[in-house]
């Protein structure tokens, strides 16, 4: 059994406060600006901001853990800012990619997508919100590959 962890300082309860609820703050001002208060719009915004942090890809995962008794992955993950959640995957239905992929409309980041046969449980970032050190990617790298 291995395991790799998210350095804490990338994860802490303030860190994951203010990057997730920045964009809900930045998109306030722009309806502010543009209609006013009107609690219908913002009403709305919270409402389809809530629905994209239940989102798969906005899982934060803090943990991998590789057991190879049960021969499953173990997954401990953030989801909704303060919600935490444990997915496990057997190895016989894990895949994984590996690349380069856009986030927004900054540069291309190394990203591992791991998934329970073509369904996406998380995603493991080099760069950007919640990265992990290349070593460890590196390392998860060799681990999936030998898995399969």
């Amino acid at each position: 059994m291995e395991q790799f962890d998210l350095p804490e300082k990338e994860f802490n309860i303030w860190l994951r406060i203010r990057k997730e609820l920045a964009l809900l703050v930045f998109l306030f001002v722009i309806l502010l600006f543009f209609v006013g208060l009107h609690v219908v719009y913002f009403t709305a915004i919270v409402f389809m901001y809530a629905l994209l942090l239940l989102l798969k890809r906005n899982r934060i995962i803090t943990s991998l853990v590789f057991d190879d008794q049960k021969q499953a992955l173990i997954i401990h993950f953030y989801y909704f800012i303060f919600l935490q959640g444990i997915a496990k995957i057997p190895y016989s239905k894990l895949k994984y990619k590996n690349g380069f992929k856009r986030f927004g409309f900054g540069a291309a980041t190394q990203t591992i997508e791991l998934l329970e046969g073509n369904v996406l449980v998380g995603e493991i970032r080099k760069d950007g919100k919640w990265k992990w050190p290349e070593s460890k990617m590196n390392r998860i790298l060799e681990i999936l590959s030998k898995a399969k």
